[in-house]
């Protein structure tokens, strides 16, 4: 399973529909495994093998606010862009997510290389 975590916009303006996704691989168990990213166009082509293979999504995203997952849909992606998406437009950003590692004392740092 796939947990989304957060979501990095382009820098540049022209590009904003252009995002990367940050998340946790996990185990059958739910331990963290890795932790990578992802374009928009990747998760949906990987949500589509999920219902194709399994019936189901193997992809969920942790939102702002919220104290549980959800699994993330292929209706998630009929929007035209993340602000208008069910989930993206409430993940975090990558500054805000780091900001909860920070208050969680967890010694990590979260930043793009690229």
């Amino acid at each position: 399973m796939n947990m989304v975590i957060a979501v990095e916009t382009s820098k540049h303006p022209f590009n904003q529909d252009n995002y990367k996704l940050w998340y946790l691989e996990l185990s059958k168990e739910g331990h963290v495994i890795g932790i990578s990213t992802t374009t928009k166009e990747e998760l949906i082509e990987n949500v589509f093998l999920n219902y194709r293979k399994f019936g189901h999504s193997n992809w969920r995203a942790f939102l702002k606010d919220r104290d549980h997952s959800t699994e993330i849909e292929i209706y998630d992606f009929i929007a035209r862009n993340m602000h208008e998406n069910t989930h993206f437009g409430n993940l975090p950003t990558l500054v805000e997510f780091q900001e909860t590692l920070n208050s969680l004392q967890m010694g990590m740092e979260f930043r793009s290389i690229a």
